[in-house]
């Protein structure tokens, strides 16, 4: 629902010859730029999503279709440092012409070459404030599910002792509402966090979002190995492995996954809540 993206960066120093020979002469008139100066072009110039892969970097450096223009040009006393360029479409380039780029023309000229990194590095960027961005983003949400989650949860619950006639059970459940959505929401927060981490270093797909989720799972029965007999430890960890299956299957789902399984969650308490009030208003 989120997003989230896999951090990934290709230094300069790490670029092929023939890239850094590139970024020394884009927008030039055929000299050469100094390292440094190639440096700051790649820096400043190229969006963070290219800088994924070299092939995201050469997307955009090595396109005959994609100009590095100067904002102010040559003319009007331009320069070719990086803070008078930005890489952009060649038809763009030469309907401007010899004169200075409105800031819409640089904004387009900045979403073209985004939508071209994206393209060519799909799923991953090399923008840290973003993943964490993102990261944060995906922990609120899961907090906020978790907490919702717990106290519709209980809320079945309660609902099912009071239709069988025990509002007394009801009250109680009620009573821990509060409690549950707390605790849901810390749960929540938890995986959602992992979840976002572990795609973020792994890449984003199902897999590693289902890894994600399981994670505090996984430390959590590792903690406890010593103490747990053979046959206790390998059950746990197939309910682990079970749990990771079944969040991979419900992100591929999408949203109907998850709003199916709470769905069913909830009417699930309800009826064990009714059925039990039930059996022991008749004995």
């Amino acid at each position: 629902m989120v997003g989230v993206e896999a951090y990934r960066r290709v230094s300069f120093d790490d670029l092929p010859a023939e890239t850094i020979r590139q970024l020394r002469t884009d927008g030039t008139r055929g000299e050469l730029r100094s390292l440094e100066e190639a440096r700051a072009i790649y820096e400043q110039n190229v969006p963070a999503e290219a800088k994924g892969s070299v092939e995201g970097v050469e997307a955009i450096t090595n396109d005959p279709t994609i100009d590095w223009m100067h904002r102010t040009p040559h003319s009007q006393g331009g320069s070719s440092d990086a803070a008078n360029g930005v890489y952009g479409p060649e038809g763009l380039n030469q309907s401007i012409g010899d004169r200075e780029m409105t800031a819409a023309e640089v904004a387009e000229a900045e979403a073209y070459t985004l939508d071209v990194a994206e393209g060519a590095t799909p799923g991953v960027t090399a923008d840290l404030a973003e993943v964490a961005g993102d990261t944060l983003e995906t922990g609120a949400l899961g907090g906020v599910m978790g907490g919702g989650i717990a106290v519709a949860h209980r809320w079945a619950q309660a609902q099912g002792f009071r239709d069988a006639g025990r509002h007394d059970l009801a009250e109680q459940a009620e009573a821990q509402m509060v409690d549950d959505a707390a605790k849901g929401a810390v749960n929540g927060v938890v995986r959602g966090t992992t979840m976002a981490v572990t795609q973020a270093v792994l890449g984003a797909n199902p897999l590693t979002a289902g890894i994600g989720l399981v994670a505090t799972d996984v430390v959590k029965l590792l903690s406890e190995k010593d103490r747990l007999s053979e046959a206790e430890y390998n059950q746990k960890s197939l309910e682990v492995v079970g749990k990771g299956a079944l969040a991979t299957a419900l992100v591929c789902a999408g949203p109907v996954g998850w709003i199916g399984l709470a769905g069913f969650s909830v009417a699930s308490a309800y009826g064990k809540a009714n059925q039990q009030a039930s059996r022991q208003r008749t004995a």
